[in-house]
């Protein structure tokens, strides 16, 4: 869970794409969910243009729900 809009997601992410791309280079077994916690479809596409991962789509509430059941 992350958001344009927070700043220490902000910083993070650039670290977590480090280690993301550092890891699926050598191995094929990890993947990353970006959930956001945006306010508009235009914030979420311009964080998200930055992750090499995949993402629930912003707007799909049965996406989330399964997310948030599986981490609950």
């Amino acid at each position: 869970f992350s958001a344009h809009w927070c700043p220490p997601c902000r910083g993070f992410t650039p670290q977590l794409t480090a280690f993301y791309n550092a890891f699926t280079a050598k191995r094929e077994d990890l993947e990353i969910v970006f959930v956001s916690a945006d306010q508009d479809d235009v914030a979420w596409r311009d964080y998200f243009k930055q992750m090499p991962w995949v993402s629930v789509d912003f707007g799909d509430s049965k996406g989330m729900e399964r997310v948030r059941a599986a981490h609950a």
